[in-house]
């Protein structure tokens, strides 16, 4: 129904307007409010987990469930958003998403909360494949990797920082109920974007894929961008997925997605978790994770400036091998020297974020077709949010057994995923435009 009456509204001057300045920031806050949910539940679970008395299973529980929920919502709604549109899915999720919020800061009982927190993951997960299919496929060529992996890591980081900064705020208010405040307030920046998205347009490439010629043209005018100049006439079929070339394509964007998610939920969801494992307390493992934070969102300003300038397979490698070394710097210097700490640690997250973290996200949506992004976009990160649900299942654990010395582990992951960025020559898709990129059917390696 959103659609039919999106297909028969011109856009007026006015919404032309909104749209050219709004509606990148506005499928990006998505990201803030997935940044910040997600990532509150690390700062939330220091006060959870003396007011529930949650044992180490139970934190791990807790923890990983809004990823497993994510986990199905990405799946099925990625192809939704494929089927029915964009615009259709990144709005209906956002008032799962406020209900959700709400419903988790009532919880009476643990099982209660591990529900909320999961129907709220789900929330998260019709939003991500549908923005992030949105935002490349209206980015200009030349800026595709600023608008489709800068953006909105910038805005997830944003939500990180936020939960922080509120959980340090909130605490001398609320004390152990602290956690209560931290999930309800997610609700409202989700309900004000809920209200501000029912402004924007489709996305002209679905459009486009769907035979709606002269809608997507109005939408490009009024984004103010230049139509693709190649166009793809695509069939949809889930074959596309797997023939030729496409399944090395899938396999490649899914594990780095994954493992590199796998070994960077250090520095992000289970780094409160690990840090305070050495002992230092509530109030200083909420400023390291904050510190996390800030030098994630500084390092993913900075990589904005050249991931779009340089070749992005051989930034990936690089950076990858960079995360390695921190996180064994972590490992062996970490307990007994307070600045060894701060420093491979702050190497560790910067690095993160400055190569595999972004690159991860652009990646993840040049390798497919118009008409399945949404499911292979959605296919690559619920793979990845079980990875994150692995990592904070096993952080407590292992934390609890290993010490600070269990970064050394998760750090390997990156060594992987170097070499598999090294075996991929067509990851090097730095102004190449998108409709050049995913030639999935064909798996023609792109040459730059």
């Amino acid at each position: 129904m959103v659609s039919a009456v999106a297909k028969s509204t011109p856009i007026s001057p006015g919404r032309a307007r909104f749209v050219r300045n709004w509606t990148g920031r506005l499928v990006a806050f998505g990201e803030f409010i997935d940044g910040y949910d997600l990532l509150v539940i690390g700062a939330a679970m220091l006060f959870l987990r003396p007011y529930f008395d949650l044992s180490v299973t139970e934190v791990g529980l807790v923890t990983a469930a809004a990823f497993v929920g994510t986990a199905v919502g990405l799946l099925v709604f990625g192809d939704l958003s494929d089927r029915f549109g964009r615009r259709l899915i990144f709005m209906i999720n956002l008032a799962f998403f406020v209900v959700a919020s709400i419903a988790a800061a009532f919880v009476q009982e643990v099982w209660q909360l591990v529900a909320a927190r999961f129907v709220l993951g789900v929330a998260v997960g019709m939003d991500i494949p549908t923005s992030h299919a949105f935002l490349t496929e209206i980015a200009p060529t030349a800026r595709r990797g600023r608008v489709a992996g800068s953006l909105p890591n910038l805005m997830w980081l944003g939500g990180a920082i936020v939960s922080v900064l509120l959980a340090l705020a909130l605490d001398p208010l609320f004390g152990d109920e602290t956690w209560r405040w931290l999930f309800g307030i997610a609700a409202i920046p989700a309900a004000a974007v809920l209200v501000a998205r029912q402004f924007l347009p489709e996305s002209p490439r679905w459009l486009r894929a769907h035979g709606r010629v002269e809608e997507a043209q109005r939408v490009h005018d009024a984004l103010g961008l230049e139509p693709p100049r190649h166009t793809v006439v695509e069939k949809r079929s889930y074959r596309a997925l797997l023939a030729g070339g496409a399944w090395r394509r899938l396999a490649t964007v899914t594990a780095f997605f994954a493992i590199q998610a796998f070994g960077g939920a250090v520095a992000t969801v289970s780094g409160p978790l690990i840090v305070s494992s050495t002992g230092i307390g509530v109030s200083n493992t909420l400023y390291f994770s904050l510190l996390g934070f800030v030098l994630g969102i500084i390092a993913v300003w900075v990589g904005a400036q050249v991931i779009d300038r340089v070749n992005r397979r051989w930034l990936g490698v690089w950076t990858c091998l960079g995360v390695f070394v921190a996180g064994l710097g972590i490992a062996f210097f970490g307990e007994r020297s307070g600045t060894g700490l701060v420093i491979f640690w702050a190497l560790y997250a910067t690095l993160t974020w400055f190569g595999p973290g972004v690159l991860s996200w652009v990646w993840s949506s040049e390798a497919f077709p118009t008409a399945l992004r949404g499911l292979g976009s959605g296919i690559a990160q619920c793979v990845t949010r079980l990875a994150i649900a692995l990592n904070v299942f096993l952080a407590p654990m292992l934390a609890q057994q290993y010490g600070i010395q269990v970064v050394a582990w998760y750090a390997g992951a990156f060594v992987v995923c170097a070499v598999l960025v090294a075996a991929s020559p067509w990851l090097a898709t730095t102004g190449v435009e998108l409709e050049e990129v995913n030639g999935v059917e064909s798996g023609t390696a792109v040459k730059t």
